[in-house]
């Protein structure tokens, strides 16, 4: 029988990210819902407001690190809208039986156009040839690129994300190579070949990362897996900051190992240092893979109508 929240006349939901109007306007159509929408919130404040919420809703910002799940007394959900789950304790959120839900699809369409983005920066030098032409300079002959057809791209984890930049890459003619230690349960479509970490490496024009931060993947990318690269290839993180070691890729990038990089992660957001960013064979982005209007209408949506769902499946509402 579901449990009953005895003493509550109506859900109430913190929520401490911005997230789309549309989306809380789903949450404000139905009179079971109380919704508070506080951001910025530390984690002081977290642990004063939270035992009085039934669910809360964060992107990337809000941390719920042990110590406030721990102050989350009537907690049943946490609703992470986005694909990581790095900023959630989630080992303390299942042992205190909290559900917890992300939108890991929601923005994948996103972050592959991004991902595509960013490799048509690197092949044709577009944002060292704005920034000359910004500072009235017209260096046409210093700024040679490379076509993207017919070179290779090596994607290291192929799920929702992996597939489309694949899928994209493919249809501007490019060569596919993966590596994903799972096997692949359907066939996205188009032509790739499953390669070990290391072959990848080698024979990739573009190095590509579609991968979650996990203890097995962080730092997954130092000098050792950067040395295998070409001298003339690239890397592309826009999954997660972390599984890229920066003070590798900083002294990769100084000793010409590869040509370049394009990062829209980093390990602290925002960075305290840098000199990695600053680089001139760095393109660095905000962490704006999954920034899109449809991108960010679709994650707030998907993520309150789980949580309306699990609460209404689970719970009694009196």
């Amino acid at each position: 029988m579901p449990e009953r929240l005895a003493i509550y006349r109506m859900y109430k939901v913190l929520v401490a990210d911005r997230i789309p109007d549309s989306a809380l306007d789903l949450l404000r159509s139905d009179k079971k819902y109380d919704i508070d929408l506080k951001t910025g919130l530390t984690e002081p404040d977290l642990v004063k407001y939270i035992p009085e919420y039934h669910a809360i809703i964060v992107r990337s910002a809000t941390k719920l690190t042990s110590v406030v799940i721990d102050a989350a007394k009537n907690l049943k959900v946490i609703g992470r809208a986005g694909s990581g789950l790095d900023n959630i304790d989630t080992v303390l959120a299942e042992k205190r039986g909290i559900a917890v839900f992300n939108t890991p699809g929601s923005n994948s369409q996103a972050v592959a156009e991004l991902t595509i983005g960013l490799i048509f920066c690197l092949a044709r030098n577009l944002y060292p040839a704005f920034g000359s032409l910004e500072n009235q300079k017209w260096d046409k002959s210093k700024f040679l690129g490379s076509e993207i057809k017919g070179k290779t791209l090596g994607l290291i984890g192929f799920g929702q994300i992996g597939q489309k930049v694949g899928g994209m890459a493919a249809g501007l003619g490019m060569r596919i190579l993966v590596f994903k230690k799972q096997p692949l349960q359907r066939s996205p479509g188009y032509e790739f070949e499953m390669i070990s970490i290391d072959k990848l490496l080698e024979k990739s024009d573009f190095v590509s990362l579609h991968l979650p931060k996990t203890e097995k993947t962080y730092q997954l990318i130092g000098l050792n897996e950067l040395k295998k690269m070409k001298p003339g290839a690239y890397l592309v993180n826009c999954a997660r900051g972390g599984i890229v070691k920066e003070t590798d890729l900083l002294m990769a990038l100084k000793n010409n190992i590869i040509a370049g990089a394009a990062l829209d992660v980093f390990e602290k957001e925002p960075p305290d240092d840098y000199g990695l960013i600053n680089h001139n064979k760095i393109i660095a982005t905000p962490h704006i893979g999954g920034s899109t209007i449809e991108s960010q209408e679709r994650v707030g949506e998907d993520i309150v109508k789980s949580i309306m769902e699990f609460l209404e499946t689970k719970y009694v509402f009196i």
